[in-house]
């Protein structure tokens, strides 16, 4: 019984951390559905941080490539 409370309180935690509607309107997501969406945010998470490491390191390249030039990244300077 004392696992199943524990069990129980980290997944309220895990959901309080995962993005989902959580009005009064929606009901609580089951463990499986917490779960699964807990796993594909981090996979989402973990692309995104690849996806931003060679953003980054591209952005590093074309200012050494362009010697030390004012724009360093325009792509970047887009997005602000």
């Amino acid at each position: 019984r004392r696992r199943m409370h524990d069990l129980n309180s980290a997944l309220d935690s895990l959901r309080e951390v995962i993005p989902y509607a959580k009005n009064p309107s929606v009901r609580k997501l089951s463990k499986m559905a917490t779960l699964l969406l807990a796993r594909n945010y981090i996979i989402m998470l973990t692309k995104s941080l690849d996806d931003m490491r060679q953003h980054i390191a591209t952005c590093y390249q074309n200012k050494s490539e362009q010697d030390k030039s004012q724009s360093v990244c325009p792509k970047a300077q887009h997005n602000l």
